[in-house]
């Protein structure tokens, strides 16, 4: 764009990214005020550019900032992919984003990092230069307030669960991995092994960030869902909780597990002090992209990605 100056992102516009990120900030809070009120801009900049690999472009205008891009390397059992979080973009003019992406991904690409997810803000103008530049959405982030929820459907039962659930919890884990591996999905990650599962979900009970429930149906388990205390960012409220993992049993679809398992925590986060609950989805995740948002849930960010031949 004539007369912006696109350069790699150092050290020296930080302070001048957190004015862009605030900005973009205080709009995003106007479509949706359950998004934090406040926050150390600088900070969640610098913990984007401190992670591993970071690199990344800067557009100047006069002298000042007036749109970044940083992503750093992360690693799965894909491969190596560029992630830009949440605080790891923004622009005052949305057409920057395209000229900010030929730099930073010209690097990104020569490292051999062909896999590339940015996290934008649901505003359509801040979405739509990723679409030209080839992205597609792969994931929403959503929120909505916490309420008492009326359970109608009483033949589905909800409890706080156990260390003795363990075995059930590794169970609906593998039932959503395998979920997610099939079409449309395609999820590309290896379905845990049940050591994998036992190893993740055995801490649960002891750890205070997680709440774990267990729904059951004459008496067996058909489902359960776990709420975790997420780490406060500009997406998630210090006093919200994020409903973390939901599954209800794949032959028992239609009894109403989901719709009860949702009601009791809308109501348990309520009534213990948490106005706000985050959760995110698949985009391909059919049945998570329906139904979470007929729950109420609202969208705040996209997870955008792309992969390069």
């Amino acid at each position: 764009m004539g007369g912006v100056e696109i350069l790699p992102f150092a050290d020296e516009h930080l302070n001048g990214a957190a004015v862009v990120l605030a900005e973009r900030h205080r709009r995003h809070r106007a479509v949706e005020p359950l998004l934090p009120e406040d926050a150390d801009f600088r900070a969640e900049i610098e913990t984007e550019w401190r992670g591993n690999g970071a690199s990344g472009a800067v557009a100047i205008d006069s002298g000042d900032v007036v749109g970044f891009l940083v992503g750093h390397r992360r690693e799965d059992a894909v491969g190596p992919p560029v992630w830009s979080s949440i605080a790891g973009n923004a622009v005052r003019v949305p057409e920057l984003t395209r000229d900010l992406y030929r730099v930073a991904s010209a690097r990104w690409v020569k490292e051999g990092l062909t896999r590339h997810f940015v996290f934008v803000p649901k505003l359509d103008d801040l979405i739509e230069p990723w679409f030209r530049l080839g992205f597609g959405a792969s994931a929403a982030l959503a929120t909505r307030e916490t309420e008492p929820v009326a359970v109608l459907d009483r033949c589905v039962s909800i409890r706080l669960s156990t260390p003795d659930d363990l075995e059930t919890a590794v169970v609906y884990d593998r039932v959503l991995g395998e979920h997610l591996a099939q079409a449309p999905s395609f999820g590309g990650l290896p379905v845990p092994t049940r050591a994998e599962s036992l190893a993740e979900w055995q801490g649960t009970w002891s750890e205070e960030q997680f709440t774990h429930f267990v729904a059951e149906r004459d008496g067996r388990p058909v489902g359960h869902l776990l709420l975790y205390r997420r780490p406060a960012d500009l997406r998630v409220p210090a006093d919200s909780i994020d409903l973390a993992n939901a599954v209800s049993d794949p032959g028992k679809r239609g009894f109403g597990i989901g719709l009860a398992l949702t009601a009791h925590v809308l109501t348990w986060a309520h009534a213990h002090g948490y106005p706000t609950m985050t959760t995110d989805w698949r985009m391909t995740n059919l049945e998570a992209s329906r139904f979470w948002p007929r729950r109420g849930f609202r969208e705040t960010f996209l997870r955008l990605s792309r992969s390069i031949p």
